[in-house]
C-alpha cells in the first residue's frame, strides 16, 4: 500500500517558483503549488512506505537550494 503526505515548505524570499519547479521534478512528488500564507510551498508525495516518505523529505526536498524549513503531514485515511 502506498502512503501519501502533505509537506509544508518554507524557502528564502523570491525562490518559490524555482524551488517548485526543481521539487516537481523529483521521484515521489505527485504535485507541488506555491501558496500564501505560513508556507511558501505545498507538496504531496506518495511513496511505498513511512520511511521512504522521510526519506524524500529529509535527504530531497529538505536539502534543496533556498529551503530552509519543512513540516511533514503524512494522511492517515
Amino acid at each position: 500500500m502506498s502512503r501519501k503526505a502533505y509537506v509544508m515548505i518554507d524557502v528564502e524570499k523570491g525562490q518559490s517558483g524555482s524551488v517548485a519547479a526543481e521539487i516537481s521534478k523529483l521521484p515521489g512528488i505527485v504535485s507541488v503549488d506555491v501558496v500564501f500564507g505560513q508556507h511558501n510551498l505545498i507538496a504531496i508525495i506518495e511513496a511505498d512506505d513511512l520511511d521512504h516518505l522521510a526519506k524524500i523529505v529529509r535527504d530531497k526536498i529538505a536539502t534543496a537550494d533556498f529551503v530552509f524549513h519543512t513540516q511533514t503531514f503524512p494522511v492517515v485515511h
